[in-house]
């Protein structure tokens, strides 16, 4: 096979691997960023840890860094209204939340009111492997069940792209 046909065999299978759809969600101070993340993983039972990947470059990922906190909101299955709007990220000085009812965590981040459920989260670390995106890993203080139904999952067509 060239390389070529061989990267393309792997993107299918990459694509295979399904993700869910949340809205990543950050306040420092008054500044507030919001994104859909789909790389979003469990990763420890104690403490209850999340790992989430951010591609380099992310605004939020600043304002995140900064704060040492973050929300993810995990979205019903179907809702496509919501996964659209935060799909490419809030606008730097946008209101990310307009026209969109949000809830305060108990640690005093924005998360989306019609969401399944929210998971208010403190950064442990950030590891930096030198792809494209970086690896946060987060340790889930609170979270909320906030109504019953199914999570948004997907699966991709091609490994390397969204």
């Amino acid at each position: 096979m060239s390389d070529e046909q061989t990267k393309q065999a792997l993107g299918r299978a990459l694509g295979r691997i399904p993700s869910g759809v949340f809205i990543l969600t950050t306040r420092h101070n008054e500044q507030r960023s919001a994104m859909m993340a789909s790389w979003v993983q469990q990763a420890a039972f104690d403490p209850p840890a999340v790992s989430i990947a951010l591609a380099k470059g992310r605004p939020i990922a600043q304002l995140i860094a900064a704060g040492g906190r973050c929300a993810l909101s995990i979205l019903p299955a179907g809702d496509t209204s919501l996964m659209k709007r935060y799909a490419r990220g809030a606008e730097p000085g946008a209101d990310p939340f307009a026209g969109v009812a949000i809830i305060d965590t108990p640690a005093g981040q924005p998360a989306l009111a019609d969401a399944l459920a929210y998971l208010d989260c403190r950064v442990i670390t950030k590891a930096d492997f030198g792809g494209d995106h970086d690896l946060l890993i987060a340790e889930v203080e609170h979270g909320q069940l906030l109504r019953d139904g199914q999570a948004f999952t997907h699966q991709r067509g091609n490994g390397f792209h969204y």
